[in-house]
C-alpha cells in the first residue's frame, strides 16, 4: 500500500508553481476571523482600524521574511523543525515543529466548529455531523494529492476573496464620508488592537510545507509567502475602510458579525445567505488548508526521525502521505468532539509565537554569522529585521495572558516527554 520515502525523485509530487502557492497562501490567510476581528478592532482603532490590520501586517512580515529566507537554504516541509535544527540543532527543533504541529491539528478543529456553526444556521445540519464531516471530507481531497487540493482550495479562495470584493463595493460609494484617522483612544487603541487583529495573518507560514510539493522552492516560495501577504493586507484594509464608511465604528464595535451588518444595511435581508457562504468557503478553505499542513509537518519530522519512522510513508499511486493524513484527522475528530475547542484554540496562539520567535532567532543567527550583503543591508537584514520578529513575537505571546502560556507551557512540557521517549525507544531498536 505505501513505501518509505527517503529520496527526492520518489518523493511527494512537485507540482505547484508560484501562482498555485500564493492563492494557496491567500487562502490559509484570509480565513473566516476577519468577519469578526473588524468589529473587535473598531473598539480600540475606531475608523482607523485599518491602520492597525497595516501595522499587524508589518509585524507578520518581519517573521514571514526569516521564514523566506530560510526557505532558500532548507526548502522542506516542517520548516519550523528544519530551521530551527539548521541553527540550534535536533532537540529545539522538535519542539518548535511539534508545538506548531499540534497549533495547527487543534486550529483545524475549532475552525470546523466554525464551519459548522454556520452550515447548521443554513441548512439545520447537526452540529458535530457538520464539523466531522468537513473534516473527513477535507481529509479524503488532501489524500487524493496536492493538485486536487490546490483546485479545490483556489476555488474557495476566489469565492472568499469575491466575498471581500463585495463589501469593499458596498462601501465604496461612502469612502470619504468619515474620517479614516479618528481614533477614539488615540494611537495606543490602534496598536491595541494591531496585537489582536495579527492573528488574522496566522497561516502563512503553514506554507513553507508546500515546499516539497512545489517545482522550485527556492525561487518561488519567498516570492508567494511575500504576495500571499501583501494581498491578504490590502484586502484586509480595504475591507476595514468599507466597513467604517457604512456604519462607522461605534455600530461597528458593537456587532458580533460587523460584515454581516455591513452587509445588511446595504443589502437588506439577503445579506444573511450571501455572508454565511462566504463564511462556508472561508472556514472550509482553511481547515483545508491546515489538514494539508500538518499532514505535511508530521510526514516531515518522522522522515527526519524524531516521530516515529512508519510515519514516513508515502502512497505509492497518490504519492501523499496516507498515514499522517489519517493521524492528522482523527486528532482533529478528537479535538472538534471537545465542542468548547474555540478557547483552546486560543492558547495555540500562544504555542506558534513561541515558534515564531524560534525561527528569527534562527535567522538571526544564521545570517548574521555569513554575510553576503553590503555592511548597511546585512545589518539591516541579518541582524535588524530578525530581532524586530524575535521582539514582536515575544510582544503579542506576552499579552495573551498566563493562561495561554500555561497551556503552551503544558504542551511544550509533553513535547519534552515524548522526544526523549521516542529517543529512547529508538536507541533500544538500535541495540
Amino acid at each position: 500500500m505505501s513505501e518509505k520515502i527517503n529520496n527526492t525523485e520518489a518523493g511527494l509530487s512537485r507540482r505547484l508553481g508560484l501562482f498555485a502557492a500564493t492563492l494557496v497562501g491567500i487562502g490559509v490567510i484570509l480565513g473566516a476571523g476577519v468577519y469578526v476581528l473588524v468589529g473587535v478592532a473598531t473598539k480600540q482603532a475606531g475608523n482607523a482600524a485599518w491602520l492597525s490590520f497595516l501595522i499587524s501586517a508589518v509585524v507578520a512580515g518581519f517573521t514571514g521574511l526569516s521564514y523566506a529566507r530560510l526557505g532558500r537554504l532548507r526548502p522542506k516541509n516542517a520548516p519550523e523543525f528544519q530551521y530551527l535544527g539548521l541553527a540550534f540543532g535536533r532537540t529545539p527543533a522538535f519542539l518548535a515543529g511539534w508545538l506548531v504541529l499540534w497549533a495547527t491539528i487543534i486550529s483545524s478543529a475549532a475552525v470546523a466548529l466554525g464551519f459548522a456553526g454556520y452550515l447548521e444556521h443554513i441548512f439545520n445540519v447537526p452540529y458535530l455531523a457538520g464539523a466531522i464531516g468537513l473534516v473527513v471530507i477535507s481529509s479524503i481531497v488532501v489524500f487524493l494529492g496536492v493538485g486536487e487540493s490546490a483546485v479545490l482550495a483556489g476555488i474557495l479562495t476566489v469565492v472568499e476573496v469575491a466575498g471581500l470584493i463585495i463589501i469593499i463595493a458596498i462601501g465604496l460609494p461612502s469612502f470619504g464620508k468619515v474620517d479614516i484617522l479618528e481614533m477614539p483612544l488615540g494611537l495606543t487603541g490602534v496598536f491595541g488592537a494591531a496585537s489582536l487583529v495579527f492573528f488574522a495573518y496566522l497561516g502563512f507560514e503553514g506554507m513553507a510545507n508546500l515546499s516539497e510539493e512545489m517545482k522550485t522552492p527556492e525561487r518561488d516560495l519567498p516570492k508567494a509567502m511575500m504576495l500571499a501577504l501583501g494581498v491578504s493586507t490590502v484586502l484586509y484594509m480595504l475591507v476595514a475602510i468599507s466597513a467604517v464608511s457604512v456604519l462607522g465604528w461605534q455600530n461597528l464595535s458593537q456587532s458580533g458579525a460587523p460584515l454581516a451588518a455591513v452587509a445588511s444595511a446595504v443589502l437588506g435581508p439577503k445579506a444573511d445567505v450571501l455572508l454565511t457562504v462566504m463564511a462556508l468557503a472561508a472556514t472550509a478553505n482553511t481547515v483545508l488548508l491546515l489538514l494539508f499542513a500538518s499532514s505535511r509537518a508530521m510526514w516531515g519530522m518522522a522522515c527526519a526521525g524524531v516521530l516515529p519512522m512508519k510515519l514516513c510513508a508515502i502512497g505509492k499511486h497518490r504519492r501523499t502521505p496516507w498515514l499522517s493524513i489519517i493521524i492528522v484527522g482523527i486528532f482533529a475528530v478528537i479535538f472538534a468532539l471537545i465542542r468548547n475547542i474555540e478557547d483552546v484554540a486560543e492558547f495555540t496562539n500562544f504555542a506558534t509565537l513561541m515558534a515564531f520567535i524560534g525561527v528569527n532567532a534562527s535567522a538571526l543567527k544564521i545570517f548574521a554569522k555569513n554575510p553576503v550583503n553590503s555592511k548597511f543591508k546585512h545589518i539591516l537584514m541579518d541582524i535588524v529585521l530578525p530581532l524586530m520578529g524575535c521582539s514582536a513575537s515575544l510582544w503579542l505571546a506576552i499579552g495573551l495572558g498566563s493562561r495561554a502560556a500555561l497551556f503552551g507551557g503544558l504542551l511544550l512540557i509533553v513535547g519534552i516527554m515524548v522526544y526523549f521517549l521516542l529517543k529512547r525507544l529508538s536507541l533500544k531498536t538500535q541495540e
